[in-house]
């Protein structure tokens, strides 16, 4: 499937496109609303391999992002990512940042499944999630 046809990936890409000019400011907040919330149900050491594999993941896509190094025990401040975002152009970043995203979105679901994912995306960043696919097949 073309990752433009994914929910995920459509609201994501929506959320980030919103301003486009802020994109590494929007993804470094959505970031640091997240982080806490999932943190409370998987803890920092639930968190911290998800994040790393989703680098690593779209690291392959985007290589200058294999030079965000692993958040410490505790923190929930995204200054590297943030770091390699602002050194690229506003398409890079929303493009990475999308896939950052989507990848770290689609591991947490595998584990924790879609409606968990789409209430924590709810409760974390106040925004509409009816076009996650959590929300598309209960209709």
């Amino acid at each position: 499937m073309q990752p433009n046809l994914q929910p995920r990936w459509r609201l994501m890409q929506a959320v980030l496109t919103e301003h486009p000019e802020a994109v590494v400011q929007t993804t470094v907040r959505l970031w640091e609303q997240l982080a806490p919330e999932l943190i409370l149900i998987i803890g920092q050491g639930g968190f911290e391999p998800i994040y790393a594999r989703s680098v690593q993941q779209a690291a392959k896509q985007y290589p200058w992002l294999v030079k965000i190094a692993p958040l410490p025990p505790g923190v929930t401040h995204f200054t590297g990512l943030q770091d390699r975002l602002q050194a690229q152009d506003l398409t890079q970043a929303t493009q990475a940042s999308v896939l950052l995203f989507t990848t770290f979105l689609d591991i947490l679901a595998s584990l924790i499944g879609e409606e968990l994912t789409t209430h924590l995306l709810h409760v974390a960043w106040h925004i509409d999630t009816s076009e996650t696919p959590a929300k598309e097949s209960s209709k």
